[in-house]
């Protein structure tokens, strides 16, 4: 089957979304952020709004892989670009979560993040970072995720700018055959699912890659 790699339009963003929740079913921190079906369901709509503003933001992108055929949206890749040296230092802001979301595993996580990327790379540098790279299980290993990830790594390369990002523990491999490198860990104490017992450990690697010398020069 033939993928299709493109810019979604504003009519993919709730199937966009619907990967992702497929793709992160069985990951500890979504459902520790997002606890039940309500919760579920208000985290589709606020990745909808996300991918809209990926969609329109200079400072960021999206992504999607498409079957050839059915046109199905079977993997996406969102992103930011990080300039501290254009106007004020971004810092991440807290929102304001609804009941149906666990704020006190949504913030910290966002600050945490935050804090392993400034050590990785340094708090006065430029450098993409991918936020969010998922596919539908059913085309898992099938290459779409390959595909999508270089075609940032080639934005980046034609800025002279690393890629950093935080990797679940199962895509450290994948990442690492990319070209990435770990730089630095972090972790939290979440409660499984069903549970309101934060007694699981969790835990993810922040991971760099550099461009090539020279792949600038010969964008």
């Amino acid at each position: 089957m033939s993928l299709i790699l493109c810019t979604p339009s504003e009519t993919d963003v709730s199937a966009v979304s619907t990967v992702h929740l497929r793709a992160m079913d069985e990951n500890l921190l979504t459902h520790a952020q997002f606890p039940s079906p309500e919760g579920v369901q208000f985290f589709h709509g606020w990745l909808e709004r996300n991918t809209l503003e990926h969609l329109r933001d200079e400072d960021k992108g999206v992504l999607v892989a498409k079957d050839g055929e059915t046109g199905e949206v079977v993997s996406f890749v969102k992103w930011l670009v990080h300039r501290p040296d254009e106007g004020e230092q971004e810092q991440v802001e807290e929102e304001e979560w609804p009941d149906v979301a666990r704020a006190e595993y949504l913030d910290p996580y966002a600050k945490l993040t935050e804090r392993v990327r400034d050590r990785a790379v340094g708090e006065a540098a430029a450098y993409y970072h991918p936020t969010y790279l998922c596919t539908d299980p059913r085309w898992a290993g099938r290459g779409a995720a390959s595909l999508l990830l270089r075609k940032v790594q080639e934005l980046a390369a034609a800025e002279g700018l690393p890629l950093v990002l935080e990797a679940t523990m199962n895509a450290v491999t994948f990442y690492q055959k990319m070209g990435f490198e770990i730089r630095d860990e972090l972790s939290m104490m979440l409660p499984p699912r069903g549970s309101s017992e934060p007694t699981e450990f969790y835990e993810e690697k922040c991971m760099v890659w550099t461009p090539p010398k020279g792949a600038a020069a010969a964008s």
